[in-house]
């Protein structure tokens, strides 16, 4: 499973004799070769991708934080008629492939002027099925007796979901704003039809640069694919013990 992601980070420090040697060398020359870096930051403008995907992605996780664990929250704990049917509409959004509400979404948003603009990047991922569905199941863990003892004492809905619901959810919260954050960052599709100036690319869409018609440059391509992955390696690391208790507790174990 880790080969590809070793022989991309190696690549990355090769040349393009390196590259195209017989026969297929593992290691570079030169380890500490950084050419392919330097040629990718000065010479394309990889820091506004980068910069463009981190905007796309944080606000993809901030909207879909604040809307998953609302929605969570009423199907699991509020009563009111249709919501068994409502929640099974999201289910049924999570069975129903991207690709069959692409085109009406590109409608959608080429019509409201929307191209090459964050809100019209970000689109689809202001909320997520899957998040809401996690926060779900995690809120159903939670015993409603903590609930109604905070009604007992004068709390409101809203007091009782900011105050009591939200600081138990800390494992889903941030398992979902991690699969969130992996979502959007490696989207592709929707950002290569919505970022149409080179300016509002993501990285995803920007590495498409190097893949031409009958060339495709393996040294800035490698490089660029290695610089991608490094910020959901690190997520990962820091967050992997509340992403395994979400996961846990939200049902989504195997």
């Amino acid at each position: 499973m880790l080969l590809p992601f070793v022989w991309t980070a190696l690549t990355a420090h090769k040349t393009w004799k390196e590259i195209h040697r017989l026969p297929i060398t593992w290691l570079p020359d030169n380890l500490l070769n950084l050419e392919n870096y330097r040629k990718l930051i000065t010479e394309y403008p990889t820091l506004q991708w980068l910069g463009n995907s981190v905007v796309v992605s944080a606000a993809a996780i901030l909207s879909s934080l604040v809307f998953c664990s609302m929605a969570g929250y009423a199907f699991a704990k509020l009563r009111f008629r249709g919501r068994d049917l409502c929640f099974f509409g999201v289910l049924a959004v999570l069975m129903m492939p991207f690709e069959v509400t692409f085109l009406p979404l590109f409608l959608m948003a080429s019509k409201l002027h929307l191209v090459n603009t964050y809100v019209g990047l970000i689109g689809p991922n202001f909320m997520s099925a899957i998040g809401v569905f996690i926060m779900r199941q995690f809120f159903q863990t939670i015993p409603d007796d903590y609930l109604d003892a905070a009604r007992v004492d004068g709390a409101s809905e809203v007091q009782i979901f900011c105050r009591v619901a939200l600081p138990c959810s800390i494992p889903a919260i941030v398992t979902v704003a991690v699969l969130k954050f992996i979502l959007s960052w490696n989207s592709f599709l929707w950002p290569l039809v919505m970022a149409q100036d080179e300016s509002m690319m993501t990285l995803t869409v920007g590495m498409q640069t190097f893949v031409q018609l009958h060339i495709v440059d393996y040294c800035l391509l490698t490089a660029s694919a290695t610089l991608s992955v490094v910020p959901l390696v690190i997520l990962f690391i820091v967050a992997q013990r509340w992403i395994i208790s979400g996961m846990i507790t939200s049902g989504l174990k195997g």
